[in-house]
């Protein structure tokens, strides 16, 4: 894409202790107005470094962000470019703060400890043998794949959707599934600062909240599901910290 002389530099200079999380904002904001619209290709690393005033590193931190999140394609020996789908996603509030503050999972961690273990808790009391057998095809399904691939993170969300729908609560399968529209951004992000956990820590904690579940221990189903996401918050803050030394 050709620097437009009618409408200056694209970005504005960044004056912050974090560089990379100023540009990713511009970026979003940008997406968000149709300033840079689907399709478009974003001016070279150079010449983008050079009108913000930043490091060729600090800028590709923001993009490889803006690439996780789904904003933006890295297409090698072309460029970047603005993903023509971003805009059904920057819709959704919940998606956009996300998206544009990465703090804010930790919040959204916080709010899942919360419904999810009320559902696991309600779940024991009200859980039919047929959402038994659901939960338990969803472990074994787990059981067959790893965390990093595709299949794993859709089993993973389903697995915590069949906790509430076992609930039998209309308002708490609707929140969950509320929820669900963000659960996207929460697995890319947590592709960006975490190492994969390891397959049988992950599956343990989803086996502990079945069989909690399964025996109506109804305390103990809540505190294992607030211990596995506790879990997820822990590492994500470790990495988080490790980035910033």
């Amino acid at each position: 894409m050709k620097k437009d002389e009618t409408r200056g530099g694209l970005f504005s200079p960044v004056r912050t202790s974090k560089v990379s999380d100023e540009v990713y904002k511009q970026l979003v904001s940008m997406i968000r107005s149709g300033r840079l619209r689907p399709g478009e290709k974003l001016p070279s690393e150079r010449e983008m470094a050079s009108e913000i005033g930043i490091s060729r590193q600090s800028l590709r931190e923001a993009l490889y962000r803006a690439e996780i999140m789904g904003l933006i394609e890295v297409r090698q020996g072309e460029g970047s470019f603005v993903l023509s789908s971003v805009g059904r996603s920057l819709e959704l509030p919940l998606r956009v703060l996300l998206e544009e503050q990465a703090e804010r999972i930790f919040e959204f961690l916080e709010i899942r400890k919360v419904i999810e273990g009320w559902c696991a808790e309600k779940a024991s009391t009200e859980a039919t043998a047929e959402d038994l057998a659901k939960m338990g095809e969803m472990l074994e399904e787990m059981e067959r794949n790893v965390p990093k691939q595709r299949t794993w993170e859709e089993v993973d969300m389903s697995f915590h959707l069949s906790i509430a729908a076992a609930t039998h609560n209309l308002v708490a399968m609707r929140i969950m599934e509320a929820l669900k529209e963000s659960f996207d951004h929460f697995f890319r992000f947590r592709k960006i600062v975490t190492k994969p956990e390891k397959k049988d820590i992950i599956w343990r904690h989803h086996s502990q909240v079945y069989e909690a579940i399964s025996r109506g221990e109804a305390s103990l189903a809540r505190q294992k599901i607030v211990d596995h996401l506790e879990y997820i918050e822990r590492k994500i803050r470790e990495d988080i910290e490790k980035m910033e030394r």
